[in-house]
């Protein structure tokens, strides 16, 4: 890599950085205006902070989606592969739909055949539950307006498409909470801000040929779309499981408090991923033109030097986000103690992401490797559920107010911190393994020719 293509390299992930922190300005305002005075009740918060997590897991195609659509764009270097690439994504769009119908077919089916499914998940509205179906919709088509700008490397309107989701979703949860609405409000203005970002992106790629009749062969095309909707996929379970444990588990009187820790990863999250976002298209354009590049190396030790100064001063300061996100709410300030605990838990879970990056770049997660991710993943679910009666036994027999969090519930969220953490660093040993081997196998095909 030349001085100037690392040079481009930061300028492009800066910006997209910078995007990545106005957008998350905009979606961290969202929760001081609904925890503020006059916004959702705690009970409701979790709720909102719940569907989100809720959105993440339907949207999990969407990071295959976005990653396939970003490698073919950034490969597409001759009109008939621009055809193809746009064959494949009229094709993506509709079997969006289709997917999208068939998941609110069986949330009718389920939710009617279970009188107590809503008191179960502690939602006091269905409506709400009905919009975040809504946003993953909207969750699910606009990766893949916006994998076909990373693979152009169009960082500018990629970054724009990021700032335009945080402030209309901003604009419109404001809206909707001076109105007097609680979490489906909420919801209402993530599906807006999603709607206005849909409508940047496909106006940004409007310049390719869109009526075009490309054929195109499903089978190679579905062996590459598998690897790169598992990779993401099992990123998005590790991340959002625990907060979904925790709203079915624990009583309402008290998950409220778990939710502002999941708050500050997110907002982490957001912010140590655009290097990864900048390096993947990179990587494709390199390994199909047969030439090495140093994207990985700077990404990762980039995000490694963003999450460590985080985890620094979130030791230090661990009340920092919570003032910040939280000032007129004090009631969530009582979460810091888990703070650090959950840092540290997910920054194994940024490094992996990078890693999983380069690996769905050049084409090496196969099969066996897919199969290994998912169990993983599995054993993570399994290994949350069959918490389930210590975590309840050790806060049953205590009082809890809804203002205070208590010192068994503490304990019992950390427990659950635990149990994420040491699945990431388990995720993130095995996605470096994969890259060894991959290497490995890479080193000896050279010689052997």
């Amino acid at each position: 890599m030349t001085k100037e293509s690392k040079a481009m390299f930061f300028r492009q992930s800066g910006w997209v950085a910078l995007a990545t922190v106005l957008g998350g300005v905009f979606l961290t305002a969202v929760h001081i205006v609904v925890t503020g005075p006059g916004g959702m009740e705690e009970t409701e918060y979790s709720t909102f902070v719940t569907l989100l997590r809720v959105q993440l897991l339907i949207s999990i195609p969407a990071a295959g989606i976005q990653t396939l659509l970003a490698r073919q764009s950034a490969a597409a270097n001759s009109p008939e592969e621009v055809r193809k690439l746009m064959a494949a994504f009229r094709r993506v769009v509709f079997f969006v739909l289709i997917l999208w119908l068939g998941l609110v077919a069986a949330f009718s089916i389920i939710q009617s055949g279970n009188d107590q499914f809503y008191e179960h998940w502690k939602v006091s509205n269905p409506v709400s539950v009905w919009l975040t179906l809504a946003v993953g919709l909207v969750s699910l088509l606009l990766p893949a307006a916006r994998g076909i700008l990373m693979g152009r490397q169009d960082f500018k309107n990629l970054g724009w498409s990021i700032v335009i989701d945080g402030v209309g979703r901003f604009a419109a949860v404001m809206a909707a909470i001076f109105l007097g609405y609680q979490a489906a409000g909420g919801m209402a203005g993530v599906l807006i801000g999603l709607l206005c970002s849909l409508a940047l992106s496909f106006y940004c790629i409007r310049d390719l040929p869109w009526r075009t009749n490309e054929t195109l062969n499903w089978l190679p095309w579905l062996k590459q779309a598998l690897p790169l909707a598992i990779g993401p996929g099992v990123l998005v379970i590790m991340f959002s499981a625990d907060v979904l444990f925790v709203q079915e588990t624990f009583p309402d009187t008290q998950t409220h408090f778990y939710m502002p820790v999941a708050t500050v990863g997110l907002a982490l999250f957001m912010f140590a991923t655009p290097m990864g976002m900048v390096m993947f298209p990179k990587l494709v354009s390199s390994h199909a033109e047969g030439k090495g590049n140093l994207a990985l190396r700077y990404a990762f030790t980039g995000t490694f030097i963003l999450g460590s100064l985080a985890f620094v001063i979130l030791l230090l300061i661990p009340k920092l986000p919570l003032w910040i996100i939280y000032f007129k709410s004090p009631i969530y300030w009582q979460s810091s103690p888990l703070i650090p605990w959950y840092i540290a838990s997910l920054f194994p879970l940024l490094l992996a992401n990078v890693i999983i990056g380069n690996l769905l770049a050049k084409e090496r997660l196969n099969g066996w490797k897919c199969a290994v991710l998912l169990l993983l993943a599995a054993g993570y679910v399994f290994a949350l559920v069959n918490q389930r009666p210590q975590l309840m036994t050790m806060t049953n027999n205590v009082v809890m107010a809804k203002n205070e969090l208590a010192s068994a519930t503490k304990d019992a969220f950390q427990r659950v911190i635990i149990t994420f953490g040491a699945f990431n660093l388990a995720f993130l040993t095995v996605a470096g393994l994969f890259t060894w081997l991959s290497q490995r196998s890479a080193t000896d095909a050279e010689e052997a020719h």
